[in-house]
């Protein structure tokens, strides 16, 4: 079973930017470092998910959002409970990180079969070039106190950080199951590992206006189908 998510190892939205930022400076392999974890930070990628990605898998439209298709694959050892595995996940890609997306895909000239992330000469991005650049910046960028604690210690907590602040703003059981197939992580799952993230009300009016927006989220295609008696 997959552990508790801490909340010591969560980041703001502004370390995030600040470390992502960091390491886009690296005179080597900085840009698609960048691009590839930013990937992981604003789309809750899994790293090896985020490796897998070919250019043909991401729309990237000229404005707005776009839309990255992660493709079935065999999960690791220690990854979370996913709901259907071998079927295509379509995670949505905020408008910030489809710029990220098309600049590195202009900048390095790539076509529709191309890997999305590697390193500037082609080679693969391994994980301890990715682990210790990640490393470095967090050395860089936080405070002593911050570095030395577990505050974004990993590169997974990019991932765990982006779910946190999804759920924070999906309150009705209709978001957080849309939200589930969008991370590959069960409902169930998602209250084991972020149970800050699912406190009780705290009174039964709040309660009873969590139920009224769960009914409140049926559009046509939920209503009911039976006639009025």
């Amino acid at each position: 079973m997959a552990a508790v998510v801490d909340e010591r190892f969560l980041l703001s939205d502004r370390q995030r930017d600040d470390l992502l930022n960091r390491i886009g400076q690296c005179p080597r392999n900085g840009r698609p470092l960048r691009a590839f974890l930013s990937s992981v930070a604003l789309a809750a990628l899994r790293p090896h998910e985020a490796l897998a990605l070919r250019v043909r898998d991401a729309n990237l439209p000229n404005q707005g959002p776009g839309e990255l298709m992660v493709l079935p694959g065999r999960l690791r050892s220690g990854d979370e409970a996913v709901e259907g595995v071998g079927v295509v996940r379509v995670v949505p890609a905020s408008p910030e990180l489809v710029e990220i997306l098309k600049a590195e895909v202009a900048r390095r000239g790539l076509g529709p079969a191309d890997l999305m992330f590697t390193r500037d000469d082609g080679r693969p991005l391994p994980g301890a070039v990715y682990r210790k650049a990640w490393r470095s910046a967090r050395e860089a960028v936080l405070e002593p106190h911050e570095f030395s604690s577990p505050l974004g210690r990993r590169v997974s907590d990019l991932r765990d950080t982006c779910i946190a602040t999804w759920l924070s703003g999906h309150r009705t059981a209709w978001d957080i199951s849309n939200l589930a197939d969008r991370t590959g992580i069960s409902v169930s799952a998602l209250a084991r590992r972020f149970p800050h993230c699912f406190q009780p009300p705290a009174s039964a009016e709040a309660s009873n206006a969590l139920i009224e927006a769960v009914f409140g989220t049926a559009g046509p295609e939920r209503a009911p189908t039976h006639a009025a008696r």
